[in-house]
């Protein structure tokens, strides 16, 4: 799915036409609340390092993003009661997720990414490979910044999973050999699933109730399946992807991929009945019903 491109730094939900239908904006209005502090807080971030050479190249890939994995993050924290304050773990996971896609540009070769040139087209590949030891240096200091050590913890393991699955998956397309469903699935599970996993259970464990970070655990995994699923079908004729790959004993491909996502969405929002009912449960639920 395409985002529509903001004219701020961070993005102008207000820009947005009132009468477009689009999904995307459907998705500002019902969450522009909070995308907005998630915006205010990763500027908050960044800010301290205004004269780094890398500080303005980060702004251009921050560009345009949909803030999807740190709102998972607020509205997780906000479902089960705010503890401690959870957006500079939210700016954390989309200062990740943000280098992740910086490299993943390079390795597919991308020409494009949010209808402007990828970072290392307009920054060079050498750039691209220096500004994530910026991020690095800022995750660091926004996960010291908690006294629970489980922040540091969850964002260190997710991003070796990450890496672990794009390398899997980049040595697979070199090959070019079939794979069966369930290697498939655990590649996606590493590399997407893990971070909304890791944007559930942060949420949980900044939370007052901290003892359902398992069940946040499985609905962030959950809801990371079917967003990859679902984004790889958009692409599935193509033979520089993942998908083309994977052979599936059913006749028919896309409806069976089609199924796994909505079973995996039917799993998340299982967990979301089991919360009592509030706004930001509410908010999931539409989150879920409307983008996975």
């Amino acid at each position: 799915m395409n985002m529509l491109r903001l004219a701020a730094r961070f993005g102008s939900w207000s820009m947005m036409a009132e009468d477009s239908s689009s999904m995307e904006v459907k998705f500002l209005r019902n969450h522009s609340e909070y995308l907005k502090k998630i915006d205010a807080s990763i500027e908050s971030v960044l800010e301290p390092y205004s004269e780094h050479p890398l500080f303005e190249p980060m702004n251009y890939a921050l560009r345009g993003g949909k803030r999807l994995r740190p709102l998972v993050c607020i509205l997780v924290n906000q479902a089960l009661g705010l503890s401690e304050d959870p957006y500079p773990a939210a700016t954390a996971i989309e200062l990740l997720h943000t280098v992740s896609l910086i490299h993943d540009d390079i390795v597919d070769k991308a020409v494009s990414r949010r209808g402007v040139p990828p970072y290392y087209k307009t920054f060079g590949v050498d750039s691209a490979f220096l500004v994530a030891d910026f991020v690095l240096g800022l995750i660091l200091k926004v996960s010291s910044s908690y006294e629970d050590n489980s922040i540091a913890d969850e964002l260190a393991k997710t991003t070796i999973e990450m890496s672990y699955g794009e390398e899997e998956e980049r040595r697979l397309m070199l090959r070019r050999k079939e794979i069966d469903y369930n290697e498939y699935i655990g590649i996606i599970e590493k590399k997407t699933a893990s971070l909304f996993r890791a944007s559930s259970s942060i949420g949980a464990i900044l939370s007052k109730r901290k003892e359902l970070y398992k069940a946040m655990a499985d609905f962030g995994k959950s809801i990371g399946m079917a967003y990859q699923i679902r984004d790889d079908l958009s692409d599935m004729d193509k033979d520089n992807e993942l998908l083309s790959l994977v052979k599936v004993e059913q006749n028919n491909k896309n409806d069976f991929l089609i199924e796994e996502a909505d079973r995996y969405v039917a799993s998340a929002k299982d967990i979301l009945k089991e919360l009592p009912s509030n706004q930001a449960v509410e908010k999931l639920k539409l989150l879920v019903s409307d983008y996975f």
